[in-house]
């Protein structure tokens, strides 16, 4: 807060000692007639400057999402239900018959034609 009562102090000050006239014109305006080049230089640079760090910036983004891929929402593995046929089901039941009593298997079987039929 101290800050900005400074900033707001020395700024009116400034302001009013570079508004005085001097022989038809202010002090700001004998002061820019010598400082006029100087700053276009500066500004010139300033503004090169900033130019060339937003081409590269632009550059380098392009770059950066060029070389990514697009990602797409694919099911890849062969638990995958929907791709398993009723035959392949029932030969893996079949292929683990010792951890499976016959009511289990059947049990099994009539379960998975139900989901089947959906």
């Amino acid at each position: 807060m101290f800050f900005v009562f400074k900033f707001f102090l020395y700024f009116s000050i400034s302001f009013i000692i570079l508004s005085f006239p001097l022989s038809d014109k202010t002090v700001f305006e004998h002061m820019n007639k010598f400082t006029k080049p100087y700053t276009a230089n500066i500004y010139k640079s300033v503004k090169s400057n900033f130019n060339s760090g937003i081409k590269q910036g632009t550059h380098y983004g392009k770059e950066l999402f060029s070389n990514t891929s697009s990602k797409s929402d694919q099911v890849k593995t062969k638990y995958s239900s929907v791709k398993k046929s009723m035959k392949q089901i029932e030969n893996e039941i079949e292929s683990h018959h010792d951890n499976f009593t016959v009511e289990e298997k059947e049990l099994l079987k009539k379960v998975l034609k139900k989901a089947e039929s959906y």
